[in-house]
């Protein structure tokens, strides 16, 4: 199993997982991570198989990290130079939090709770692996939120979301839609499901637009305008 160690120590307070695969360049992802200004040790891991699908990898990651606290982004994010201290800070002040997740801008977008997008999640390893880590069944489509809902559920404390702890993802994601996995998950978390996906008008017709294949199109498009007007949340390629 390839896992690069991109940032190493003795004694880290936080790891961080970034799945990828030998075809995407998570250089500049790996940049932003060993320029933190966490002034505590920590380690940055790059599980950079293309054998493995997302959640293997991020299992694998999971269970080679050092620290207690585990940060999980992906290989196209711009995370903010005080992402991993804020993390740090999270979890030190509330010591029954399992879960964070935080805001995403950019191309993907993350504005709410308990919508555990992939890029911008840290947890207690301990906890994320009592619970079984992260399913291949949903493997590059809801792997994240199906993971994020088992820990509200199985896990022995909390999950947050937090508005401070904020991701930048610059492109569009590059996962399609998937209706049986879509199916699976709402017949599994039918009450989580109603709670979050279904909460609002505007999360149905999201879904409807991403069953049909516009939003990628949409995506762009307003990238563009936002790249355009200066949005500051967000660090263009």
């Amino acid at each position: 199993m390839d896992i690069e160690h991109a940032c190493s120590c003795d004694d880290p307070v936080v790891s961080v997982v970034v799945p990828s695969v030998p075809a995407y360049d998570h250089s500049t992802t790996v940049g932003c991570l060993t320029d933190q200004s966490l002034e505590q040790p920590y380690e940055v891991l790059v599980v950079n198989d293309g054998s493995l699908d997302r959640s293997e990898a991020r299992n694998a990651g999971l269970r080679r990290a050092s620290a207690d606290i585990v940060a999980l982004t992906d290989d196209d994010t711009r995370p903010p130079r005080d992402w991993l201290e804020r993390i740090v800070h999270e979890f030190r002040g509330d010591p029954e939090l399992v879960c964070l997740e935080g805001a995403v801008y950019g191309g993907c977008r993350n504005l709410g709770s308990r919508n555990y997008v992939g890029c911008n999640l840290a947890v207690r390893r301990e906890a994320a692996l009592s619970v079984g880590g992260f399913r291949s069944a949903f493997s590059e489509w809801r792997e994240d939120v199906e993971f994020g809902w088992r820990m509200e559920r199985d896990a022995d404390g909390h999950c947050r979301y937090s508005e401070t702890l904020r991701m930048c993802h610059p492109t569009a994601p590059r996962t399609a839609f998937k209706a049986d996995l879509e199916r699976q998950l709402r017949e599994e978390y039918p009450r989580r499901y109603e709670e979050v996906l279904n909460a609002s008008i505007a999360r149905r017709l999201y879904r409807r637009l991403r069953v049909l294949g516009v939003t990628q199109p949409i995506h762009r498009a307003m990238n563009a305008v936002r790249r355009r007007i200066g949005d500051s949340r967000v660090v263009w390629p």
